[in-house]
């Protein structure tokens, strides 16, 4: 599927660099930084998903993978920047992140961004295993702008709890 067919469709927004991809599949950030180029000349506006391994978050490089995977994935200058932060170790594992490293992680990122794209305005989401139960606390966390949701999106009562939460 293309970036113009996507837009085809009535597509406005395209999820590129998400833990799958990057895992399963190899995908390097430069490969992501191709999407997103291609994703905003068919006018489609990107989401671009970073995050960092259980080992990566346990030897204490998450905070600098993370930035360097936004730094990789971004073709700048872009005026709309939208990541989803989803710690890979969180995703599907009945791990959770706590509010206080979503927190730093968002803080840092938020950060990042600016240095880099000093006049762009700039979306954070969180994407790690958000349900009803953590979806309010998540969305108080400064700097958490909405949140990118998974499995519980194909749960009808699951993802209305969250809606509703925000």
């Amino acid at each position: 599927i293309s970036a113009s067919m996507l837009a085809d469709v009535g597509c406005r927004y395209v999820i590129l660099g998400h833990s799958e991809r990057r895992q399963a599949c190899n995908e390097t950030s430069a490969q992501v930084q191709a999407k997103v180029k291609a994703a905003l000349a068919a006018q489609l506006k990107p989401i671009i998903c970073v995050g960092e391994t259980l080992v990566e978050r346990e030897s204490g490089s998450a905070i600098s993978t993370v930035c360097a995977q936004v730094t990789e994935s971004l073709p700048l200058p872009m005026d709309e920047i939208i990541i989803a932060y989803e710690p890979i170790w969180a995703i599907g594992t009945g791990k959770n992140a706590a509010a206080e490293d979503v927190a730093a992680m968002h803080r840092a990122l938020k950060e990042h961004v600016s240095k880099l794209a000093p006049t762009a305005s700039v979306r954070l989401l969180y994407g790690g295993s958000v349900k009803p139960q953590n979806a309010p606390e998540l969305l108080a966390i400064p700097d958490v702008d909405g949140l990118l949701v998974g499995g519980a999106s194909l749960v009808p009562a699951d993802f209305a709890a969250i809606v509703n939460a925000a």
